[in-house]
């Protein structure tokens, strides 16, 4: 089966999963983008999307490998579940240039 709904979980302190959503709609590629303040949040917007039909949920990089795997848990690992990573390199550039 090829991947036509995605989903994208990204983390901020001051996102609210009620009102920071989007949809990116093609005739071959469904996108549904959240935004959370926190694991919790993302765990219940995961079970959501799983309603809606999402094939594989994306954490942005503000995710710990933990918090992945609380969100697998919630959803009973129905889908994949992944987290964007950054190199050690990239890392150390980011803490660097947004100090």
């Amino acid at each position: 089966m090829a991947l036509e709904r995605y989903g994208f979980i990204v983390k901020s302190a001051d996102l609210e999963f009620l009102k920071h959503h989007a949809r990116l709609k093609s005739d071959a590629f469904d996108m549904s983008i959240s935004g959370v303040s926190n694991v919790e949040e993302a765990m219940l917007v995961a079970q959501e999307m799983i309603t809606k039909g999402i094939q594989l949920i994306e954490l942005c990089g503000g995710f710990l490998p933990e918090d992945a795997q609380r969100v697998r848990d919630a959803i009973n690992d129905h889908i994949p579940v992944g987290v964007v990573q950054y190199s050690d390199e990239e890392r150390a550039r980011l803490k660097r240039e947004l100090a």
